[in-house]
């Protein structure tokens, strides 16, 4: 189980890798994954939500990160394809960790 990297979320987005570039996608995944882990409302690792979901995770790191990239204010809030898929991930990962 892994985490994405900053390396792959730039690849697939095909922008350029430069040192600098690849620190701020590195941010704006962690800035995701809070924002994630913070919608939970449980005290959960990353290691705990790949456990129960890698594949869901991940995506949601990469749409929200790829949201932060182009609007470091969500100025329209989080798209309804986030939406979805947090609910979907946070009602797994609760009923995995909140018995």
């Amino acid at each position: 189980m892994a985490l994405v990297t900053s390396q792959e979320l730039a690849d697939e987005l095909n922008i350029d890798t430069d040192e600098n570039e690849l620190k701020t996608v590195a941010s704006l995944i962690d800035s995701a994954t809070s924002m994630i882990k913070s919608s939970i409302k449980l005290q959960v690792t990353d290691d705990d939500i790949l456990a129960v979901n890698e594949p869901l995770y991940n995506r949601l790191i990469k749409t929200m990160a790829t949201s932060l990239y182009y609007d470091r204010e969500l100025s329209t809030g989080y798209s309804k394809g986030v939406m979805i898929m947090l609910m979907n991930l946070r009602s797994e990962v609760i009923g995995v960790y909140d018995a």
